[in-house]
């Protein structure tokens, strides 16, 4: 490998400078450049731990947006920073200042359209406080578009999905996303250091790259596809340029970008089995008129390595077609390029009686593990109302939260696409009780009342967490407390975060009055609390004749 020398770097900011003694790369490896496995992977920890850490924010002093703006630099245009996933070359000062900032007035841009820093190894995944040392390692910062930053959430990296409008060539499905072929090497490189550099020592977390997508904790995936996406995009001198800045500052080095042969050493060769995958593994039509087409859905479906053709099967009353223009049917036959499949089609409901329908869509393909994804749906009457319905795709939309005890509250969230109301009561002051509240519901015209919506859960207490209620006696604004609540029965959500339906909740009992419903939330202490999210509330009715 070419011969780099490390500069000396002495640097002023805020009159602090920063210098210290020039190695070459060569000396930097020289102890360990022939091992291998885990003998490598071992001694690399030893060499880049223990770097030096700078704040996430100071006025005062190198923080690490100061390292970030040197580290990605624009090199045509100095004034500049290249946004990582996007590749858009934005004024270095046009970052995020948070909600309470004019960014029309100061920089003529909107807020979404500011950079700030993603973490690549998403920091949810083991390290969640700003004073962890990985929050702050700049070998996995990069400033990126904010609402690229908050589209790609916390998704594992692999191939395929739904295209994602704001980047070309970038993709994401329910549990993955896919960067642009220009940076899918930087990731990768990325992802490796962070599981060489955090062992589980110093206080810091073990973090580990797993070959699958889906991961929670200090994990991440999809090991497979990181080694194909070092081999397919090399390193460039973008990489080495930000390797040395940060470098001059952590005193640790990247070693996958200095020496990208020692991947393979530790990892291998990239598993090339014919693989399938969906953009979301429940698809829910919630309820449907009988003998009435659903809107079409898209999805996705989605495959690598793959050695044939892609068959897919579904069965009354679900129906897919290539695309809206097509007849829908109950069968299709995709073909790959090149081993490679990032197809979307359409699926439909069309109910006939009043019932929930579950079924399956089979994907398969020749030497891959076929595949399904659950449909469901719910079929109606034709004289059916909606009473209420909030996906909080615009805020609250006319509910409310009333805090019981503890300082955390129900917040409006989201997740990639998704938008919902949240609570965790982790870290609070005390023990949490917190009620989400519907607006006054009138079900004095309806018959057939149907509840229904859905939840995600993640960690473990002694208490379920949540727990489901109906009122006729509430009055709103003041404390629940103080009335009559009937408890309702839901199928819940289990953990990780994984989105369950309710199923279809008969309230018809409550049918002549005007009703409350409420999501009451409890943990048992500050540092044993569950968080859940809700989101497609429905209450359907049928009008009395």
């Amino acid at each position: 490998m070419k011969k780099i020398l490390l500069v000396i770097c002495i640097l002023t900011f805020s009159q602090i400078v920063h210098a210290f003694t020039q190695v070459t790369v060569e000396e930097y490896y020289k102890p360990i450049v022939y091992l291998e496995g885990d003998s490598l992977k071992a001694a690399l920890h030893n060499l880049i731990k223990d770097h030096v850490m700078f704040p996430y924010f100071s006025d005062s002093t190198v923080a690490t947006k100061d390292i970030m703006i040197e580290s990605d630099i624009d090199l045509e245009n100095p004034e500049n920073v290249i946004l990582f996933y996007s590749s858009r070359s934005q004024d270095k000062n046009y970052r995020d200042h948070g909600d309470n900032f004019d960014y029309i007035a100061e920089y003529g841009i909107s807020h979404e359209d500011s950079w700030n820093r993603e973490h690549i190894w998403a920091k949810s995944h083991g390290f969640p406080d700003m004073a962890d040392t990985a929050y702050t390692d700049v070998h996995h910062l990069r400033p990126a578009d904010r609402s690229v930053n908050g589209a790609r959430g916390n998704r594992d990296f692999d191939w395929g999905g739904f295209e994602f409008e704001e980047v070309e060539g970038c993709y994401y499905d329910f549990d993955s996303w896919e960067p642009p072929d220009r940076v899918k090497g930087d990731v990768a490189r990325m992802m490796f250091y962070m599981a060489v550099r955090y062992e589980g020592d110093n206080d810091t977390y073990d973090l580990e790259l797993l070959n699958k997508t889906g991961t929670y904790g200090p994990k991440f995936g999809k090991l497979s596809t990181l080694l194909q996406w070092h081999e397919l995009d090399p390193v460039d001198e973008r990489e080495q340029h930000r390797n040395e800045v940060i470098y001059s500052y952590q005193h640790n080095r990247n070693p996958f970008i200095d020496h990208p042969e020692f991947v393979e050493k530790i990892w291998g060769q990239p598993v090339l089995e014919p693989t399938l995958s969906y953009s979301d593994p429940v698809m829910g039509f919630g309820n449907q008129v009988i003998g009435q087409f659903s809107e079409p859905r898209q999805f996705v479906v989605s495959g690598y390595n793959l050695n044939g053709e892609v068959n897919l099967y579904v069965s009354s009353p679900f129906y897919i077609a290539e695309t809206i223009d097509l007849a829908p049917k109950s069968g299709l036959i995709l073909v790959p390029q090149d081993g490679f499949l990032n197809q979307k089609i359409v699926i439909y409901f069309i109910p006939k009686m009043r019932i929930v329908y579950q079924d399956t869509l089979s994907i398969s393909s020749d030497g891959a593990e076929t595949i399904y994804v659950v449909l469901k749906g719910h079929g109606i009457d034709p004289l059916a109302r909606t009473i209420i319905s909030s996906s909080f795709e615009d805020g609250w939309e006319g509910w409310s939260a009333y805090s019981i005890a503890g300082n955390e509250d129900w917040y409006s969230s989201s997740y990639g696409n998704r938008h919902f109301i949240k609570m965790s009561g982790y870290k609070s002051d005390e023990p949490c009780e917190d009620w989400l509240i519907s607006p006054k519901l009138n079900l004095q015209n309806y018959q057939n009342i149907i509840f229904s919506f859905e939840t995600a859960k993640n960690h473990t207490d002694i208490y379920p967490g949540l727990e489901i209620f109906i009122s006729t006696d509430y009055i709103e604004g003041l404390s629940p407390e103080n009335y009559s609540w009937t408890s309702l029965k839901a199928s819940m959500s289990k953990g990780y975060y994984n989105w369950k339906h309710s199923g279809y909740l008969d309230i018809s009992d409550f049918a002549n009055s005007n009703v409350h419903v409420a999501f009451k939330y409890k943990n048992s202490n500050p540092n044993k609390a569950t968080s859940w999210e809700v989101d497609d509330i429905e209450i359907i009715g049928v009008l009395k004749r």
